[in-house]
């Protein structure tokens, strides 16, 4: 009788487990079922709303200069992708919004698509770039189409590694050994008309002027940044004043305004890398260029 008694107290503690396993498990998949709702409403509250996935693929003609650059440097061709989310939604009336967050990588050279037939300068160069940003704008619903015109802002690392000839005065080589054998910091601004043919693909065409340090001075560009992101935050205020009054007029006008504070701001940079504060000149880099995006 004992031994019996043994016998079912085993039986019932094997046939135990597997309950108590599956327990543990209903337990587990309900904590991550509750974590993830938790993430993804702490997410919707940090993003602002829902955010999709999106691949681009840029293809383009740029180029570098700098001030007192006494060769000619050289055009290149310039390959990009982005990876990112973005968020289209309807924002008031016929107006749309969009927002969209992103890293990229792309790679400038001279020699990259033969068939553009790019000045080569005095030297030839190739540019591997990587960095992040965020691309903001409003647009039109125009029947099953919709137009926005955009603004971007983003932060980079780009090496320029250089073929050089003979010819190159000892400034210019100085200048380039700054910037060679290691990645160098800079920023970017870019202004486009997107047209969204369809819920996952849009075509861009887009203007972009980046400036590359030589150095970081971190208090003087933390100070220039602040300035420039204080102009941004007046204008996004304003043009939003304007589109709750007067809708039609509010993306043309954002468009206008953002891009003009941009270019206004790099011409400064140009010269001096910190603008408005006294620094160095930094090289500056000029991209014309066509996109292809797509949204899951």
């Amino acid at each position: 009788m004992i031994i019996r008694l043994k016998y079912v107290m085993l039986i019932i503690i094997i046939l135990s487990i597997p309950a108590g396993i599956s327990y543990a498990q209903f337990q587990a998949g309900t904590q991550n079922m509750v974590e993830n709702d938790e993430l993804e409403r702490v997410k919707d509250w940090i993003w602002k709303g829902k955010f999709y996935p999106f691949i681009e693929v840029s293809v383009g003609k740029s180029a570098l200069s700098r001030e007192n650059f006494e060769g000619r440097l050289p055009e290149e061709s310039v390959i990009e992708l982005k990876l990112g989310y973005s968020q289209l939604r309807a924002y008031k009336d016929f107006i749309w919004e969009l927002d969209e967050r992103f890293v990229c990588g792309s790679y400038l050279a001279d020699d990259l698509f033969t068939a553009m037939s790019l000045d080569s300068g005095d030297f030839a160069t190739t540019l591997p770039r990587f960095g992040f940003g965020n691309r903001l704008g409003y647009g039109y619903e125009m029947g099953s189409f919709v137009l926005i015109l955009y603004n971007l802002n983003g932060f980079n690392w780009s090496q320029i590694r250089t073929e050089r000839s003979e010819q190159l005065s000892e400034t210019d080589n100085s200048i380039l050994d700054r910037y060679e054998r290691t990645f160098r910091f800079g920023m970017n601004a870019e202004g486009g008309v997107r047209l969204v043919v369809s819920k996952a693909f849009s075509l861009t065409v887009s203007y972009e002027t980046a400036a590359i340090y030589p150095r970081v001075v971190f208090w003087e560009w933390v100070g220039s940044h602040i300035v420039y992101q204080i102009g941004l935050g007046m204008i996004s205020s304003f043009t939003d004043d304007i589109i709750s009054s007067s809708p039609a007029a509010g993306p043309i006008f954002s468009f206008i305004l953002k891009n003009g504070l941009s270019y206004a701001y790099y011409q400064g940079v140009k010269n001096k890398m910190n603008w408005p504060f006294n620094s160095e000149t930094p090289m500056m880099l000029s991209t014309f260029k066509f996109n292809l995006s797509y949204t899951f």
